[in-house]
């Protein structure tokens, strides 16, 4: 698993050592707090780059290009994962997100789950929208880390 071993010094569970700055790395967790946040670390062999990304003001993955990607996979419940897989499949074929009744037709729920589990993914930033504007819904998750 990886870890934060200072302030700005993180280690993946490869091995290596990743080193930023304390002010960029300050900027960059403050900025999470809002929305999700990556730091590259780029380096002359691409087989060697490692991607930290916060969320929340801390730490959450680091994917690391010479252990295959991820070291942690988001997490998400079986049916928040449904969810998002339906809302990416449907923004896909359609060009635009599926309103709150589509997603309530299609997994046979009330009105009032369905918009409590799409509260629910944005507390957890696996989505995010604009409050007010319909079908606004993005997911956040890479697609790779989705169900199928």
């Amino acid at each position: 698993m990886p870890k934060e071993i200072l302030y700005s010094s993180y280690l993946c569970d490869c091995g290596h050592q990743i080193d930023f700055s304390e002010n960029t790395v300050n900027e960059v967790k403050q900025k999470s707090k809002r929305r999700r946040q990556w730091l590259i670390e780029t380096c002359s062999d691409p087989a060697k780059e490692h991607v930290i990304v916060f969320d929340g003001g801390k730490m959450v993955d680091i994917l690391c290009s010479e252990t295959g990607g991820r070291e942690r996979k988001s997490k998400f419940t079986r049916k928040q994962g449904e969810y998002l897989a339906f809302i990416h499949q449907y923004t896909n074929v359609h060009g635009t997100p599926p309103a709150e009744h589509e997603m309530q037709r299609h997994f046979s729920v009330s009105p009032a789950s369905v918009h409590q589990m799409v509260l629910n993914l944005e507390q957890k930033r696996l989505i995010e929208r604009t409050p007010g504007t319909p079908r606004s819904i993005r997911v956040l998750v890479p697609p790779g880390d989705l169900p199928r």
